[in-house]
């Protein structure tokens, strides 16, 4: 019989758990994310700004360099999360932590996640899993991501990469696509305190509008892949953005502690 979390993902195409991560280890995240973006800022290969040339859009595969950010990945309720989900042994695909500043965070437009995956990176099927991390307290007025419940059954034809007027070209779906899906199906924002974990199919339309709010909303992307899904063949996109996978072990669960043992 499928587990909870399993039967809920599968049902709707995410499956959201409030409170995993403590606040003790959001604490240890966001004092490694502040010396990143102070170190590494003007750094474009690891931070992405907005289009204005100064608000910080997205840290960009924090987990290669960052020893916090590589325990999070191997964090336990993440890592066993995935596991249960694609029902076999994963490896870290790309991770991204999207800063949605208070009053110039920028719009996500509606997209899926996979037709860039595959049709850019060479990824089979769409075997994989986004955690969607929040470290913020996301409400309904700071940019909250909006998904289309049951969208993960869609199979759109593969739209052409655009930037939208954002500073981020990605393959985003069309206005068309959109409305129908959501006549069909209906449009949720899931909210909820800092440390909350929204595991996201990821063929599931989803988008953000910007962020007018005096709060931040930052809330990282974590991609885990099937280690049986592994690209056919080298991503076109840059390799700081898409590295590549072929050599790459399967995530090993670290202790519980692994971030609050870095607590001083």
């Amino acid at each position: 019989m499928a587990s909870e979390l399993v039967s809920e993902y599968e049902r709707q195409g995410f499956a959201f758990r409030p409170n995993l991560l403590s606040p003790a280890e959001v604490a240890v995240v966001i004092a490694e994310l502040n010396r990143i973006l102070t170190s590494y800022g003007d750094d474009p290969l690891r931070v992405i700004r907005e289009k204005d040339g100064v608000t910080p859009r997205t840290v960009v595969n924090p987990h290669v360099y960052s020893d916090v950010f590589n325990r999070l990945v191997h964090h336990p309720a993440l890592v066993r999360a995935a596991e249960e989900l694609l029902g076999e042994s994963v490896y870290v695909f790309q991770s991204g932590l999207n800063c949605k500043a208070a009053f110039n965070g920028d719009v996500w437009f509606w997209h899926q996640d996979y037709p860039a995956y595959h049709r850019d990176d060479h990824i089979p099927l769409p075997r994989m899993v986004n955690a969607l991390i929040f470290f913020d307290d996301i409400n309904t007025m700071n940019g909250p991501l909006m998904l289309v419940p049951g969208s993960q059954n869609l199979n759109d034809d593969m739209p052409e990469n655009s930037d939208q007027g954002t500073s981020y070209s990605f393959r985003y779906t069309s206005p068309d696509v959109i409305k129908e899906q959501v006549r069909r199906l209906g449009v949720v924002a899931p909210t909820g305190p800092a440390g909350s974990v929204n595991f996201m199919n990821v063929n599931v339309l989803h988008g953000s509008a910007g962020n007018l709010s005096p709060w931040s909303r930052r809330m990282m992307t974590l991609t885990y892949n099937a280690m049986s899904n592994k690209a056919t063949s080298p991503s076109v996109r840059p390799k700081h953005i898409v590295y590549d996978d072929r050599d790459l072990p399967a995530i090993v669960a670290m202790a519980p502690d692994c971030l609050t043992s870095l607590a001083s």
